[in-house]
């Protein structure tokens, strides 16, 4: 199974935390109704889905490099207001002006050039149309990933684990701030931020620690990458820290995202 390559398994991974925060990020934007909408990096379709609920009238195209993530939305999603597409977020397969809003939802942190990315968005958004995305508040850690990383830390120390730790922890964008100076150096106006808190319940240890094994993102496959007393010994640990003894008791995690959104000024 390689990474971004099983949309079943990303939704047990990411894919609940996403479904949360779309319609609050859609809210945000204040989007005109009967607009024609482009979701950048539409994974398995969370935001596409809120755009479709929270936008009355619009029509929507979401572009996503993953075939498999494409295929998967195309059947979980039907409406004729929406379609998906194969397509780079980095060059993205779409003429100047075409659409009245912009807009991506948790991938400025995956992408390689994001201010490459967030010029094409701007290109391709008409004049006085809006250009949004939203990422979680890294710079306060997101939990779940943050308590995987410091207790591999913890239990297996080394530089390969502090490395991977830092590129899936640590953004160019950590924080209002950052996201502010991004958007106006691309050429938006009217920058707003606004900073969210969504919760997240497990039904039980299990339901947070196997996605960890799902090998779905460089997070979730690392654990493919120790030995087994040393996976056992993190499973271990995070049981402790989450639920104690009781196993089966739910819990739940609480974390933050930005959200920025910026207009395309006038030529």
């Amino acid at each position: 199974m390689g990474e971004f390559a099983n949309p079943i398994a990303y939704e047990r991974w990411m894919g609940r935390w996403s479904r949360l925060l779309a319609p609050i990020v859609v809210a945000f934007a204040n989007l005109p109704r009967r607009a024609r909408l482009l979701d950048v990096g539409s994974g398995t379709g969370a935001l596409s889905r809120a755009l479709l609920e929270g936008v009355p009238g619009s029509t929507i195209v979401g572009i996503e490099p993953s075939e498999a993530y494409v295929s998967h939305s195309r059947m979980d999603i039907c409406d004729d207001r929406l379609r998906f597409e194969v397509g780079d977020a980095q060059d993205i397969p779409f003429d100047d002006d075409t659409f009245d809003a912009t807009l991506s939802l948790l991938i400025l942190q995956e992408i390689s050039d994001a201010p490459l990315a967030l010029r094409e968005m701007h290109r391709v958004t008409r004049p006085g149309g809006l250009v949004v995305a939203s990422q979680w508040d890294f710079a306060k850690g997101m939990p779940m990933l943050a308590m995987f990383w410091d207790t591999v830390l913890e239990v297996a120390p080394s530089e390969a684990a502090r490395q991977t730790a830092a590129n899936c922890m640590v953004v160019a964008y950590p924080d209002d701030r950052a996201l502010r100076s991004l958007w106006h150096k691309t050429g938006l106006t009217e920058i707003e931020t606004e900073r969210h808190e969504i919760g997240m319940t497990f039904a039980s240890f299990e339901d947070y620690w196997s996605p960890f094994l799902s090998n779905v993102t460089p997070t979730a496959s690392y654990n493919g990458k120790l030995d087994a007393g040393q996976v056992a010994k993190i499973k271990d640990r995070l049981r402790e820290k989450t639920v104690g003894e009781d196993s089966d008791c739910s819990f739940n995690l609480r974390t933050h995202a930005w959200a920025v959104c910026g207009r395309v000024p006038h030529h």
